[in-house]
């Protein structure tokens, strides 16, 4: 495994990986895109069309609020989402609604589901660990680290 900030991901090794695990948070709430404030929202427009990902494993994971910000909770990991998607990518890893407390987001793909795993270290900061141990069991189980 190899852990890096996307700003300093080259393009050769992001192509050879055989999965990726990529995350972020959401601080631009209500944008249609660029929602992260991060360097992900470059990365995202220029570089990423650019890569070879076609079919690819890529699982996706979000920090977000879901009280103060529940209209918009993890909204950037919907964005994440829908370009690996756009770029030919297997998402992998979805996760259930259930037990989140939000209104709207666009990291919910599907009745019920969350394109990957979502984290609220405001609120429930107690449940980070467990979620995330569930996660990665599942993402081994969906062929992620093979």
């Amino acid at each position: 495994m190899f852990a890096t900030q996307v700003s300093e991901a080259a393009n050769d090794a992001v192509e050879g990986f055989d999965g990726l695990i990529v995350g972020a948070p959401t601080w631009h709430t209500g944008a249609d895109s660029e929602r992260s404030g991060t360097t992900w929202d470059d990365w995202l427009y220029q570089t990423l069309p650019n890569l070879s990902l076609k079919g690819k494993k890529v699982a996706i994971f979000g920090v977000g609020d879901q009280v103060s910000y529940s209209e918009n909770f993890c909204d950037a990991a919907g964005e994440l989402y829908d370009q690996f998607r756009a770029a030919g990518c297997e998402i992998v890893g979805f996760t259930s609604t259930a037990g989140y407390e939000h209104s709207e987001s666009k990291a919910q793909v599907d009745d019920g589901k969350f394109c990957g795993c979502m984290f609220d270290e405001d609120n429930e900061y107690d449940k980070t660990e467990e979620r995330a141990k569930a996660w990665l069991e599942q993402l081994k189980s969906e062929g992620l680290f093979a």
